[in-house]
C-alpha cells in the first residue's frame, strides 16, 4: 500500500476521532469553553491532524519525505535495490574474512 495514502487515511481518522471526542465531551458535560485547559488543546491537535493529513497528499509538500507517495512498483523496486545493495555489502564483508583468514594463516604457517 502506499504509504502516503496511509499516512493520509490515518491522520484523517485520528484528527476526526478526536473532534468527535471533543463533541462528546461537550453534549455530557465533561468538558466545557469555560476552563482553559486540556478540553481545548485535543480538538486543536484533531484540527492539526486533518490539515497534516491534506498536506500529506500532496506530492512535494512538507511530509513529502516521510511519506512518499509510490505506486506498488516503485515500492516493489525499491525494496529490490535495497536487498541487492544489502548482499553486495554483505559479499564485500566475506570477501573481507576470507582475506583476513588466509593472512593469519600464511603467518601462522611462517611461524
Amino acid at each position: 500500500m502506499n504509504p502516503a495514502a496511509s499516512a493520509q487515511r490515518l491522520m484523517l481518522g485520528t484528527g476526526l476521532g478526536l473532534l468527535l471526542a471533543t463533541g462528546f465531551g461537550f453534549i455530557s458535560g465533561v468538558s466545557n469553553l469555560n476552563s482553559v485547559g486540556f478540553d481545548l488543546l485535543v480538538p486543536f491537535f484533531g484540527l492539526f491532524l486533518i490539515f497534516g493529513s491534506f498536506l500529506v497528499k500532496q506530492e512535494n509538500g512538507v511530509f513529502s519525505s516521510l511519506f512518499p507517495n509510490q505506486d506498488n512498483s516503485q515500492l516493489s523496486e525499491e525494496v529490490e535495490n535495497e536487498l541487492t545493495q544489502s548482499r553486495k555489502d554483505e559479499e564485500l564483508g566475506d570477501a573481507w574474512a576470507k582475506l583476513e583468514h588466509s593472512m593469519l594463516a600464511k603467518e601462522l604457517e611462517e611461524e
